[in-house]
């Protein structure tokens, strides 16, 4: 039998028994369907995820502050504008906002806190270190140019200068005589400090109060948690050089744990979808095995009169190893329609950009797995095919 009709045959046989494999097509292309979708969009997803500041919160933060030991440094120096700039400019940085800040005591009516942090910062802070505004508004551009007597609270000191039943939005607080009103309270952070910090404009902190003239601190947000460690040496590099006589107390740190602890969080459920895609394939390979063993059966009659006119038992193994493999690259023709609807679908709808390499390789690699996974399958049913007796096989019942 030429292997042109061996194909032929075993075409007609899935054909006819169709909806035998309803169940082992369906989890076969369910199986490839998500590899492929996983596999070709799985980069984007990450890379949307490491640049979401929501998301990532403090995780992708560089912060440059000094070295308060005056044991190593006497003098801690201070940072310009030019170095803000600078560190603006360097590759890998979505945003840089510095921050002056110093502890004054604060006042409401006839309540005051005698160790208020009081921090001063530009719009660019809020978007910078992603700092949410719960109630009330974040600071604008006239508030800034314009110096404008506005602050924003952390809810400690809301706490603490303010009755429970008392709005704090558009109340005056006392900073060293200065009054600011309320126009905001900020929301939910990781860093504790701010609960207890009341921000302003910049530009009033560094005219109105001498001891904060000095920009103390930078905050930096690097594109993405990829690039968090280059940014944080490249940044020391350049305040280094910038200010190569403080260049012993400059700190230049991030905070790695979040990162950490996203990554391996994402990491597992990557490595979830796909055990569970290769599982559901081979489920399918296991179903592939069962219907040819019950094929086998069924058959058993067909394959005694094959053998009796002239079929030898290598013949009749290639035609079942054909109709699994012809069973298992079905469901991978489907699963890969449906992986590619699926991709198109997600596109269009979450703006995903697929890896067109990689959903490529996908599919190759999908068709030549379909055609093993079938071969494997069908082994077993079709070595027991070969070697049935032709006048037992004709005599079965």
């Amino acid at each position: 039998m030429f292997k042109s009709d061996l194909l032929r045959v075993a075409l007609r046989q899935v054909y006819r028994n169709k909806r035998r494999y309803n169940g082992v097509l369906l989890g076969i292309s369910l199986g490839l369907a998500g590899l492929v979708t996983v596999l070709t969009l799985g980069d984007s997803v990450e890379t949307d995820l490491a640049q979401n500041l929501e998301v990532l919160g403090s995780a992708t933060i560089v912060k440059e502050a000094w070295n308060y030991d005056r044991a190593i440094k006497w003098h801690h120096g201070q940072y310009f504008l030019k170095d803000v700039g600078d560190v603006r400019k360097l590759p890998g940085v979505s945003g840089a906002s510095p921050a002056v800040w110093h502890y004054m005591p604060l006042s409401h009516n006839n309540v005051k806190i005698s160790d208020g942090r009081i921090m001063g910062v530009e719009t660019s802070f809020f978007d910078t270190i992603y700092m949410p505004v719960s109630t009330g508004r974040k600071f604008t551009d006239d508030d800034i140019t314009q110096r404008k007597s506005v602050c924003i609270i952390g809810t400690n000191i809301m706490k603490r200068l303010f009755k429970e039943d008392e709005g704090p939005i558009g109340k005056k607080i006392f900073v060293s005589g200065q009054s600011f009103q309320v126009i905001g309270i900020m929301g939910g952070m990781e860093d504790p400090l701010f609960l207890d910090t009341m921000l302003i404009p910049i530009t009033v902190a560094r005219s109105r109060f001498v001891a904060m003239q000095e920009i103390k601190d930078i905050y930096i947000r690097a594109a993405n948690w990829d690039m968090v460690t280059t940014v944080q040496d490249s940044v020391y590099t350049l305040l280094t050089r910038n200010q190569p006589g403080y260049a012993d107390a400059i700190q230049v740190v991030h905070y790695p744990e979040p990162l950490k602890a996203m990554k391996s969080t994402i990491l597992l459920v990557k490595l979830f979808l796909y055990a569970a895609a290769v599982v559901t394939l081979l489920l399918g390979g296991l179903g592939i095995t069962s219907v040819m063993l019950a094929a086998v059966r069924e058959r058993t009659t067909e394959i005694g009169l094959r053998k009796a006119v002239g079929a030898t038992g290598r013949m009749i193994m290639a035609q079942f190893l054909l109709e699994s493999a012809c069973i298992s690259l079905l469901g991978v023709a489907i699963g890969s329609l449906i992986g590619l609807v699926a991709v198109s679908v997600l596109y269009k709808v979450f703006h995903l950009v697929p890896a067109y390499k990689i959903l490529l390789a996908s599919l190759m690699g999908g068709t030549l797995f379909g055609a093993a996974l079938g071969i494997l399958s069908g082994l077993i049913p079709a070595r027991k095919a070969s070697r049935l007796d032709a006048a037992e096989a004709m005599r079965f019942e």
